[in-house]
């Protein structure tokens, strides 16, 4: 915070013209000159410098979707979330250079994992892969933008990587980056937790929801270890369906039902509660059996 945000985003901060940064590695790694110093040029290798990195508050990111808070200032999330779009995410890539692997060509969209806007210092050997779209990273920019607000934006991005997987360029269920079936691509999962605002401790019993979008109702799967299901919502009601295993819950988090009165039914029996702060807490614990469907409205 105090060193790395440039009023725009985060970036690096190295002195590419300093080669003695590399001594204290020398003593383990007598060829660290000749992998690190680019000799022609005088400058480090595989720096980013003041490039605009896609994945410069991952940490953020994790911490958000396990409901730890913000470990970086907001609105300085929201700034580089917003420079990774209008900087790394190419509407076409046709004109982008990429000397590396081509995930993506010609006039696909895409998001680089390194950009350097006008102005900033380019590494004449930056670090590898910078000019290339990784579905994985693209996947998570995308998603924690969507969390952040910048819901349009984000979509783009995830149809950038979609369009290119569109079965006929390649294979929707392989989205290939360092081999075939690549394991990154799955951060594409979050984006479930994004638009749904799921969230759990069950060490509490606690289950949440939070929408980005009721006004046209909600549906969303969820799964948690021995029981998975569906959730429904508009700005009245909530339905909590079990379709496999069985649920216990002594609170339900449904911030957009929070200052409001509500009635519970487990099935057809109510179900005492009270809301406090956004949860809607149960006098006694409810256990949702599979097909069984919770209701709060």
């Amino acid at each position: 915070e105090d060193n790395l945000f440039n009023g725009e985003y985060y970036q690096q901060q190295v002195n590419l013209e300093d080669r003695s940064v590399l001594e204290p590695y020398q003593a383990a790694d007598p060829g660290v000159f000749g992998a690190y110093w680019d000799a022609e040029h005088k400058e480090l290798k595989y720096q980013i410098g003041a490039g605009c990195g896609i994945d410069q508050v991952l940490a953020q990111w994790h911490a958000s979707l396990c409901g730890l808070g913000d470990i970086f200032r907001p609105g300085r999330v929201r700034k580089a979330l917003r420079a990774i779009y209008r900087h790394n995410f190419k509407p076409s890539l046709r004109e982008h250079f990429n000397p590396c692997r081509i995930f993506g060509l010609n006039d696909e969209a895409g998001t680089v994992m390194v950009e350097w806007p006008a102005g900033r210092r380019k590494p004449v050997v930056p670090v590898p892969y910078s000019e290339e779209t990784m579905h994985g990273f693209e996947y998570q920019a995308a998603c924690h933008l969507i969390m952040e607000g910048g819901v349009k934006q984000g979509l783009a991005m995830v149809r950038g990587v979609r369009d290119r997987y569109d079965g006929e360029r390649r294979n929707p269920w392989n989205e290939i980056e360092c081999g075939h079936n690549y394991a990154r691509s799955m951060a594409s999962y979050a984006l479930l937790n994004a638009f749904s605002g799921f969230q759990f401790d069950m060490t509490q019993a606690k289950l949440s929801f939070n929408p980005l979008d009721l006004d046209q109702g909600f549906r969303c799967f969820w799964c948690l270890e021995g029981a998975w299901g569906v959730f429904e919502a508009n700005r009245q009601k909530a339905k909590l369906k079990v379709l496999y295993g069985e649920l216990r819950l002594e609170r339900l988090g449904l911030p957009f039902l929070k200052g409001k009165t509500v009635k519970a039914k487990l099935g057809q029996a109510k179900a005492a509660c009270e809301v406090r702060a956004g949860d809607v807490c149960f006098a006694e614990a409810v256990v949702i059996g599979a097909g069984e469907k919770l209701t709060v409205k």
